[in-house]
């Protein structure tokens, strides 16, 4: 259901979900700017996030010290107390909806209808994770228009009930999409350790490893958690299976030694790497010896 045409032509719509029965959406917002407007002084939400969705443009936001710069798709989160603004930029020309979310409080305090833990659930995830700033999808402006206009329409027995379904809905692509964002983030800090690990093939295994997280900014322990999950095994043997793959390209060119090859990819000794290549491949590395050569 998207807006009526009165409703599409306004600059801007501003909605206390509080009147509808939602008392943890204390404001819902959508600006439709046609030219840029001041933009917005230091400001903050006790006790309640702000989720922005830049649906079309671009937009500028200053948290902490740090510059953010969306453009249309983007969400942008501001977390309880923080002090924000546009940093002396103005609100461009643009779409944008924002909403901001209370924090579950005291026992009766639940969001959206949900009950105690879900509510502390869904906050937790909305609230646990540093990332603020990534890319929405185009699902979200029709769930917000749905709420939108839900709010401007004659009120129901129903109306309550499709305004937070179509809220909870959108909260939760919000944590999908952040977490969609989180894994892309991953794999793109891992393709620079994949990268490292192929030019340094060469390297003791532990060597290696500790090398793979030093690049990636984590400790020793989160990057050894966060690799098993993106990839599905630990580091170290992921490294030695991409060890073993290269030993079976060079054990195929002519006057390849098992020896060599071992110790040219930095196994402690010969048998180790026989053990190894076997328990990976199935093999004794002599097997493809592409000159036959032993040693």
């Amino acid at each position: 259901m998207s807006l009526t045409t009165e409703l599409r032509a306004r600059n801007r719509i501003v909605s206390d979900l509080r009147r509808h029965g939602l008392g943890s959406v204390p404001m819902l917002g959508r600006y439709n700017l046609t030219h840029a407007r001041p933009g917005l002084r230091d400001h903050r939400h006790r006790g309640a996030i702000e989720i922005c969705y830049l649906a079309r443009g671009r937009q500028i936001y200053h948290v902490g010290g740090s510059r953010y710069s969306l453009r249309g798709g983007d969400l942008f989160i501001t977390f309880p107390d923080e002090v924000h603004s546009t940093g002396g930029e103005p609100q461009e020309k643009g779409l944008l909806y924002w909403m901001i979310l209370l924090a579950p409080a005291g026992r009766e305090g639940g969001l959206l209808g949900l009950t105690r833990h879900q509510s502390r659930a869904l906050w937790k995830k909305l609230t646990g994770s540093s990332l603020r700033h990534f890319p929405g999808t185009p699902d979200m402006q029709g769930q917000l228009d749905r709420v939108i206009r839900a709010i401007h329409s004659a009120p129901s027995p129903l109306s309550r009930i499709r305004i937070a379904n179509d809220l909870i809905s959108f909260l939760l692509a919000v944590v999908d999409a952040r977490e969609a964002s989180a894994r892309g983030n991953e794999r793109r800090r891992f393709g620079k350790v994949l990268d490292h690990l192929q030019a340094h093939l060469d390297e003791p295994e532990e060597q290696t490893v500790a090398r793979m997280a030093e690049l990636t900014g984590l400790s020793y322990s989160r990057f050894k958690a966060a690799f098993k999950q993106e990839m599905g095994i630990p580091p170290a043997e992921y490294a030695l299976r991409c060890r073993i793959e290269e030993a079976g390209r060079r054990l195929a060119r002519h006057g390849a030694t098992v020896t060599r090859v071992a110790f040219d990819l930095g196994f402690s000794s010969s048998q180790y790497f026989a053990s190894a290549f076997k328990r990976f491949t199935n093999a004794n590395p002599s097997e493809l010896l592409g000159g036959k050569a032993q040693g």
